[in-house]
């Protein structure tokens, strides 16, 4: 998450870049998914997803939408 105050400047698209160059390590052993969730009303974060590759699922945890990043 992103304080309001710094949204809007590409700090979280580059968390993310950087988390998923970390996941592709795999210091935890591979693995074929990377999956997130959110809530249903965030947009900017479903588009931010979106734009790595991460596809709707169409589950649901709790209230939130999940999406999965598959690896190749």
């Amino acid at each position: 998450m992103i304080d309001k105050r710094y949204q809007g400047k590409g700090y979280g698209k580059e968390a993310l870049r950087l988390a998923l160059d970390f996941i592709k390590t795999w210091p935890c052993g591979k693995a074929d998914l990377c999956w997130i969730s959110y809530e249903r009303d965030n947009i900017i974060a479903k588009n931010l997803y979106a734009s790595f590759g991460f596809k709707e699922t169409g589950e649901m945890c709790d209230d939130e939408i999940v999406a999965v990043l598959k690896f190749e």
